[in-house]
Formats: C-alpha cells, sequence, structure tokens
C-alpha cells in the first residue's frame, strides 16, 4: 500500500493533538493499530504533541479565548463536510524523511486550535480542554521521568489520566504499577493499573480515590503487580 492510499492519513495531525471530537480519538487509535500508514505518520508528528504539552509554562488559557478559537474549528468542520471527503488530500511521500516533515500540508483547524492553546498568547499556558462532562481539565507535566521519556498527567474533575511516550519497555517478567501517593506519611497506595508500552508509549487510566493524591508513581513490578513498591519509582506525576 503506498504512502497516499489510507483516506484517512490527515487525521493523524488531529490524533497526536488529541483534537478530534469526542469519540473519534479512539476510533482513529484503533484504526492506527490496523494501519501501517497511519501508524509511520503519527510516530512522525509524536514530537509535535511532547513539543507543545512540554515546551510551556504550566498556566491556563482564558476561557474566552477557548470559546473564540472552538467558534473556528466548528465553522471549518461544518466547511469541510460540506466540501466533501477529497477536500482535504494528502501530499505524496518524500524521499527524505525530514523533506516529508516539512512538506506536511497546512494542519486542519481543530489541530491549529490545540496548538494555539498549547501554546498561548504572549507567554506560555497549559493545554486547556473539557472532559465528556464538560469539566474542565489540565495537562501537567511529570516530575520525573526517564532519560529521553516525557509524560503528562491529564486532571479532569476527580478522574486522571497518565500518558506517556519515548518510554522503554519494562523489563522481562515485570511490568509497569500505577501507584497514588497521598503524602501523609503512609506507604504510595497500590493500584489495579498494570501497562507495558507500545512504540515507547502508553496510556493508562488512574484508578481509584483520588481525593488527597499529591502524586502518581509509577514503578515496575513483577508480573501482576505487588501490593508494596519493591523498586524505586520511574516515573513521578503531580496531581497539581
Amino acid at each position: 500500500m503506498s504512502f497516499d492510499t489510507c483516506p484517512r492519513i490527515d487525521d493523524a495531525a488531529s490524533y497526536v493533538l488529541r483534537a478530534m471530537p469526542d469519540g473519534e480519538w479512539e476510533l482513529y487509535g484503533a484504526h492506527v493499530a490496523d494501519c501501517e500508514i497511519c501508524a509511520g505518520k503519527v510516530d512522525d508528528l509524536g514530537f509535535v504533541s511532547d513539543a507543545l504539552l512540554n515546551g510551556v509554562p504550566q498556566l491556563s488559557a482564558p476561557p474566552e479565548i477557548r470559546d473564540r478559537v472552538m467558534v473556528v474549528v466548528r465553522a471549518e468542520s461544518e466547511l469541510l463536510l460540506a466540501a466533501g471527503p477529497l477536500a482535504d488530500r494528502p501530499i505524496a511521500r518524500e524521499s527524505s524523511r525530514r523533506f516529508r516533515l516539512l512538506a506536511l500540508r497546512p494542519w486542519p483547524a481543530t489541530a491549529l486550535a490545540t496548538a494555539l492553546l498549547a501554546l498561548g498568547i504572549g507567554g506560555g499556558a497549559l493545554l486547556v480542554g473539557s472532559g465528556d462532562s464538560g469539566t474542565p481539565s489540565q495537562t501537567i507535566a511529570c516530575a520525573t521521568a526517564p532519560g529521553g521519556a516525557t509524560c503528562q498527567m491529564r486532571v479532569a474533575g476527580d478522574s486522571a489520566k497518565l500518558v506517556v511516550a519515548g518510554l522503554q519497555s519494562p523489563p522481562e517478567g515485570r511490568i509497569y504499577q500505577v501507584w497514588l501517593d497521598r503524602d501523609n506519611g503512609t506507604a504510595p497506595e497500590p493500584t489495579e493499573a498494570l501497562f507495558s508500552v507500545r512504540k515507547g508509549r502508553a496510556s493508562v487510566d488512574v484508578p481509584g480515590d483520588l481525593a488527597g493524591v499529591k502524586q502518581v508513581l509509577v514503578t515496575d513490578e513483577p508480573l501482576g503487580g505487588s501490593e508494596v513498591p519493591t523498586r524505586r519509582p520511574v516515573i513521578t506525576a503531580p496531581m497539581a
């Protein structure tokens, strides 16, 4: 299959920036798992998401800015739907990876809107959105992570998700486990969140009661998990 034969290749930028409508991000993720073309494009663009989420101070974008940007997003979405499926066609693959990245077509308004919200105006701003229930959300950079890895906590109300990239797979016979640290003199609480990585990436919902949790920890543990950490944390992620 050639580079420009998948009709969904142009959705890769919106997927990387998590700028898709509710439900579409998960559906496209399932498509990427089965499509080498789109998976390659997602890998190429992965550095964009990491740069946007880690390269700016952790502040909040004003609600009025988000509202104005989303008006533009909805307007362009309506135009694209009216124009039909051929209105946003991909470019051909260049022979060099560097030139492929430089020659990418302009991003759709949804992806640009996410980038604007991440970069802020006149300074840095944290990427701020809302969950499925309309709850304001924030993305917080992890305090510690292995060299070459990036990670963020995405917190919305009483739920949180840990998103990592560039993380090596756990040692053979072990698996990553998520812990809740309330910083109250007690040992970190174990959770049932056990995960490995695919191409260095993982997105993990943080389970349990998050009230009073100061930070989320990740250690590598024996398969099946542990009741107490057996190794030092490889990731430390603050909740605020």
